[in-house]
């Protein structure tokens, strides 16, 4: 049952945030520029439907790898962790709720991919949003978006050091999947991973990992959302 809730939920998260990306669209790489004090690389989704998505990286995202041979993250099958490991790994991501600023929580569809050596170490961060957040960046109060950054890449958690990265295959069907989905780009590797943190999910069940509720709390949450998302719809 859990599977069935963790599919569910997954496919219900891509077309939340992705929604905009049944469309055809334009890829623009802007220039660095410096963002509520963090200097990033904007790259700009322009869809035919008229939305704009948004990913942002620090300028020098690309030396962030250099100390890695592999050229892209390996997979984290989670059914070979222990359930010791799994758990710490779901109650670190929950704890960096703490330190999302008030501006950013406050933001729909704001939303993280985190860069992660094998010892657990953050050392890198990717910002993603529609344009409506991106927008309200500048608005914050100075340096909310950098002092934000450079608290996530001192985070760490040791149980990564217990996971075993796995080489992802892109010559099989569900590794090419993976590898596409949640790293961008095909390849393998098993030297650091990435970590999806989705907020549209944690404001909807406050979790990152809403397959750990019980299935009553998860159900009556999904029913509160889908009653606030109709509430939301009839008064337009």
């Amino acid at each position: 049952m859990k599977k069935i809730i963790l599919t569910l939920y997954v496919c219900l998260s891509c077309i939340m945030i992705a929604n905009a990306r049944w469309y055809s669209s334009v890829v623009d790489t802007l220039p660095k520029r410096v963002i509520n004090g963090l200097e990033v690389i904007p790259v700009r989704e322009t869809y035919d439907s008229g939305n704009i998505f948004w990913t942002l990286r620090v300028s020098d995202f690309k030396e962030c790898f250099q100390r890695f041979e592999s050229k892209y993250p390996g997979g984290i099958n989670y059914n070979l962790n222990s359930d010791e490991v799994n758990k710490a790994i779901y109650d670190w991501e929950d704890q960096l709720w703490e330190i999302f600023p008030p501006e950013i929580k406050a933001l729909e569809r704001f939303n993280l991919k985190l860069f992660v050596d094998k010892n657990g170490q953050v050392f890198t961060v990717e910002f993603s949003m529609p344009d409506e957040a991106f927008q309200k960046l500048d608005g914050f109060p100075k340096n909310t978006l950098k002092n934000f950054y450079h608290k996530l890449i001192k985070e760490k958690c040791e149980a990564f050091k217990e996971v075993d990265l796995q080489v992802l295959d892109p010559d099989s069907e569900g590794g090419r999947r993976i590898l596409l989905e949640v790293c961008g780009s095909f390849g393998s590797g098993n030297e650091y991973t990435t970590i999806f943190l989705n907020k549209t999910g944690y404001d909807m069940f406050g979790t990152f990992s809403p397959w750990r509720l019980p299935k009553d709390e998860f159900n009556r949450l999904l029913k509160k959302n889908e009653a606030e998302m109709n509430s939301q719809q009839t008064d337009k």
